[in-house]
């Protein structure tokens, strides 16, 4: 969440910029630890100069032992030693510089800090004349665990401090942080997830932060969206609805030309009857038909006796007229189950289902008579000839077609005005 990680980056700052300004105190409080102790261990030389001086012109060791002693209990000393002039050992007391110490373990810490501190002194005594006489020399020995022991109550003092401004710092930051920026942002997330076309607007996103602040604004904002998109989508369901209909209707329409242009792909545009690719999908469906029943099926051609005739002396559009009237004769007394079209030019096909020779002669026959007593437009009264044959085992539309067209051949061959059949 983003107050988290504002906590995290604001603590983290935080974090970086205290501890960079501890260690600078620390440094500052080390320094100045460290001149006092000079300072202090540089006092020594007026206290206990003297005193030594004069035991050493006496030469007595029992009160340089003594001075020694008091020496060593300074909380500076950590070690004290006397030489003659010679450089030879008089005396000492503590431990002297590079010597373990025995709370070495204790004082560990004490390695980051500075090496030991070493100051030595002359040893001169003035007699009555005004005489100075070197007598040697006494060294004061301390080290960097005097300074870590007087800096470390100055160090907890600033970690508990710190500590302390750290956990308040945090409390006040988190309530803070959760109260202005955490529960806002928590509302606004679930207010924008709750968005979709079914809950637009349910209830507007009110926060409880006050003041006029920016996520006040985005709350607004938010709002302003949501009815804008409220709005946009009333339109487009308007416009929706609007669209289905005009796709209900355009589909009707298109389904309805559709119907009609697969009705004129299989009619024949002059006389309204099917035309030869309407007639060769009927013939093989039939054909199909016929072998799985056991049923028979036969095939009528016929045409105008001497049409070219009609079509030379009185023209085309006569002749298209003669066509006209005999495809409305052919179809006229049309059984439900039988087929009729224009096979091409002046012939015309029908497909008989459930027909065997004998009926679609009597078929063919019906139709020869009719058309000779019914006058034809222009012309009058024509004959007309008709070939049928049917369906074979194992025999072919095309062949089935070609034995109907031979028997056609056949009536014209014999006189025309007949019908003829292929057996």
């Amino acid at each position: 969440m983003l107050a988290t990680r504002l906590m995290r980056v604001i603590f983290g700052c935080y974090l970086g910029v205290a501890t960079l300004l501890t260690c600078l105190q620390m440094g500052l409080e080390y320094q100045a630890a460290n001149r006092k102790l000079q300072q202090d261990i540089a006092g020594l030389e007026k206290t206990f100069s003297p005193g030594l001086s004069d035991a050493m012109w006496r030469y007595s060791t029992e009160v340089i032992s003594g001075i020694l002693s008091g020496m060593r209990e300074m909380p500076v000393v950590t070690g004290i030693e006397v030489r003659d002039e010679k450089d030879a050992l008089v005396a000492r007391i503590g431990r002297m510089s590079g010597e373990p110490s025995a709370d070495s373990a204790a004082t560990g810490l004490a390695d980051f800090f500075d090496q030991p501190l070493t100051q030595s002194f002359p040893l001169v005594h003035v007699d009555g004349n005004g005489v100075a006489h070197p007598l040697g020399q006494w060294t004061v020995y301390s080290d960097r665990a005097v300074v870590f022991e007087q800096l470390k109550r100055t160090l907890i003092i600033v970690f508990i401090n710190s500590t302390m401004k750290t956990v308040m710092l945090w409390l006040i930051f988190a309530w803070v942080i959760r109260r202005l920026v955490g529960r806002p942002l928590a509302k606004i997330d679930a207010f924008v997830r709750e968005i979709d076309a079914d809950n637009l607007g349910a209830r507007p996103l009110v926060l409880d932060a006050d003041g006029n602040s920016e996520l006040q604004t985005l709350a607004a904002t938010l709002n302003k969206m949501v009815e804008r998109l409220r709005a946009t989508f009333a339109e487009n369901a308007v416009l929706l609805e609007g669209m289905r209909d005009m796709n209900s209707t355009l589909m009707t329409k298109v389904a309805e030309r559709t119907r009609e242009l697969e009705q004129l792909a299989q009619t024949d545009l002059l006389t309204g009857l099917a035309n030869r690719r309407k007639l060769d999908d009927v013939l093989e469906r039939q054909i199909e038909t016929a072998r799985a029943q056991g049923a028979p099926l036969s095939v009528i051609l016929g045409d105008v006796d001497r049409f070219k005739a009609i079509n030379d002396r009185h023209g085309h559009k006569i002749g298209d007229s003669v066509l006209v009237a005999f495809a409305a004769i052919l179809g006229a007394d049309l059984r439900a189950q039988d087929t009729v079209g224009r096979w091409g030019g002046e012939e015309f096909m029908l497909i008989c289902p459930q027909t065997d020779l004998d009926d679609a002669l009597a078929i063919a026959e019906s139709l020869r008579l009719r058309i000779e007593t019914t006058p034809l437009p222009k012309v009058g009264c024509r004959t007309c000839s008709f070939g049928a044959a049917t369906l074979r085992p194992g025999e072919t539309a095309d062949e089935l077609v070609a034995r109907a067209d031979a028997a056609l051949y056949e009536s014209k061959h014999l006189g025309r005005n007949r019908v003829a059949a292929s057996r």
